[in-house]
């Protein structure tokens, strides 16, 4: 498997290579390593070159010539007149877009609509859900409800409570009709109901002019009993729960809605219901309450639907399939594989015409049926790229990069924290980190390396070579790929402690002045052997000497901020590249 990977990524990086070095080709070496047969045939500005549609690394000068990798006839590598634009567009020649798969794509409006499916779960409607709770003192007596699941109709008798609170207060109401004195009758009247009293009781004790000792409490909806706090003779005071009743006649379906297709949810949507466990229910709702937030671990939120339940066929916990007709408004798209995506957000590469390519920054909205909504940059009838669009992106980053070194020089005193690096600079650079890490790693662990792995960093060495020419870089990577170099026939022991060394030696001024901070976000720490002085570098944690047991000294990253400048650090002589005579302090 690492072969088979590391074989796509000789693959792609000598792509990148072909493609940024085609202003002034090289003659590489073909896969194998043995040299092309125009290794030694020098380039010319004017001589036209060939290459390998499927092995674009291979350069030639024959017309004829057919690619020692595959076999296949060479086609011809355009030029730099050809391939790099004014405006920083990348120019393709014909032929090459039918090589490199190219396919564009008219921007048009085209409809969003679409069938959303979700899962959920059948939940009690907490609207239909009633508690009673005691408003006066006394002691429960006559309970009608003995457990949970128990059905209870509106106005069905629940309890009687004996209070001799409630006692004193009808015997008050019942004077103070006796005298006929209506302020204090009506004053009466409304303590009985503010102490918990239900105007039915009240009403029967006016009709009958007699006191009720043992006070009955009627329910005041229908419903299941879904929770019972009290038993036959419990006492209870003001505040005391006695049960809850829930009504199922209604019911809701909470559903989970994946986060991108929140936006085009709406209150009062009609949905589809499927229940498995109930055939027979309805089979449509409709969505009640959109929940605010969105679930970190699933990344879905969750909407409310209503659904009728008088017939009691739904129960909560029951699963259902839920299906959602979003809204068919036509909206301006374009294929959802033509959006790429960077650290400055989207963009899109733009067909100009006649062979030219541009990228372009683009808002996007919403995303459906292979298709992602466009709010700007782009018009209806432009084209944008389907097919090949990660190849021309690179170019079109590459020759962007190349224009800016181009208008500004490299001086050969410019300090390494200085250089124009980009982002796609910085990555190729550390593919040395990488590799100084899995050197470590194969030593700690008393493995082989494989040459192969190596080979990506020492071509990718090659390529940044001619972009920092006679830069302060230039020592780092010829230093670093030759330590790689002599790794690939030194691939264990002592021999490979020495080339880690070197690297280690070749990088360090890369690491301390040229971007320390980065290294230093990433996770990884740089250790210096005391008894050797050889460096070493791993991430961050415990150090693993690779070189022995002796002590390990932490290289602290040098602060941006601090006293000592990147530059002054830069004027450092280099630590001295470890030779043989270190083996003495080797086991």
């Amino acid at each position: 498997m690492k072969q088979l990977a590391l074989i796509a990524t000789l693959t792609l990086s000598c792509l990148a290579a072909a493609c940024s070095d085609q202003s002034s080709p090289v003659p590489s070496s073909a896969a194998g390593g043995a040299p092309t047969p125009d290794a030694n045939v020098p380039a010319s500005s004017e001589a036209q070159q060939y290459t390998c549609s499927m092995h674009p690394h291979y350069i030639s000068t024959d017309p004829n010539g057919t690619c020692p990798i595959c076999g296949m006839d060479l086609v011809p590598v355009p030029t730099a007149a050809s391939v790099a634009g004014s405006d920083g567009s990348v120019v393709v020649p014909s032929e090459m877009i039918q090589t490199m798969g190219i396919r564009t794509v008219p921007v048009t409006m085209a409809p969003f609509g679409r069938n959303l499916r979700a899962y959920g779960t059948v939940q009690a409607s907490e609207r239909l859900e009633n508690a009673s709770v005691s408003r006066f003192e006394g002691w429960v007596e006559n309970l009608t409800v003995r457990a949970e699941g128990d059905a209870v109709r509106k106005g069905a008798l629940l309890y009687r409570v004996y209070s001799p609170e409630l006692i004193a207060a009808q015997k008050d109401y019942l004077s103070a009709m006796r005298i006929g004195n209506r302020q204090r009758t009506a004053a009466a009247r409304q303590r009985m109901r503010s102490r918990g009293m239900q105007d039915s009781v009240i009403e029967r004790i006016t009709e009958s002019s007699q006191v009720i000792e043992r006070v009955p409490v009627f329910a005041e909806a229908s419903g299941i009993v879904a929770k019972l706090q009290v038993r036959e003779g419990d006492y209870v005071r003001a505040g005391t729960p006695i049960l809850r009743l829930q009504s199922y006649g209604q019911v809701w379906v909470i559903a989970s809605i994946p986060e991108q297709d929140i936006a085009a949810i709406r209150v009062g949507m009609p949905v589809r219901l499927n229940f498995p466990s109930a055939p027979d229910a309805p089979a449509t709702g409709v969505i009640d309450y959109l929940y605010p937030t969105i679930d970190r671990r699933t990344r879905t939120a969750d909407v409310r639907i209503v659904v009728d339940n008088s017939a009691g066929r739904l129960r909560p916990g029951a699963y259902v399939d839920v299906a959602i007709e979003l809204a068919s408004e036509p909206r301006l798209s374009v294929p959802s594989e033509s959006v790429l995506q960077d650290g400055d957000g989207s963009h899109v590469i733009v067909a100009l015409g006649e062979g030219r390519f541009a990228a372009r920054r683009i808002r996007t909205g919403i995303t459906a049926n292979g298709r992602t909504e466009v709010l700007d940059s782009l018009a209806a009838g432009e084209r944008v790229v389907a097919s090949g669009q990660f190849l021309l992106d690179s170019e079109v980053n590459l020759r962007q990069g190349l224009a800016k070194l181009q208008a500004e020089p490299m001086a050969p005193d410019t300090p390494l924290s200085q250089l124009p690096i980009d982002a796609t600079a910085l990555a190729e650079i550390d593919h040395f980190t990488d590799m100084a890490l899995y050197l470590h790693e194969a030593l700690t662990a008393g493995d082989k390396i494989d040459p192969l792995f190596l080979e990506p960093a020492i071509k990718l060495g090659d390529q940044l070579a001619r972009r920092y020419a006679g830069s302060k870089l230039m020592p780092v990577l010829a230093e670093g790929q030759a330590a790689l170099r002599a790794a690939q026939q030194a691939p264990e022991g002592d021999p490979l402690r020495v080339q880690l060394a070197r690297l280690l030696a070749a990088l360090e001024p890369w690491l301390l002045t040229g971007a320390p901070s980065h290294y230093r976000q990433v996770g990884l720490a740089l250790y210096r052997d005391a008894a050797t002085d050889r460096l070493w570098l791993q991430k961050a944690g415990v150090p693993i000497n690779p070189y022995g047991a002796g002590d390990a000294k932490l290289i602290a990253w040098p602060e941006p901020m601090s006293g000592e400048s990147m530059a002054t650090m830069d004027d450092r002589p280099p630590s001295r590249a470890p030779n043989d005579s270190h083996a003495e302090h080797r086991h």
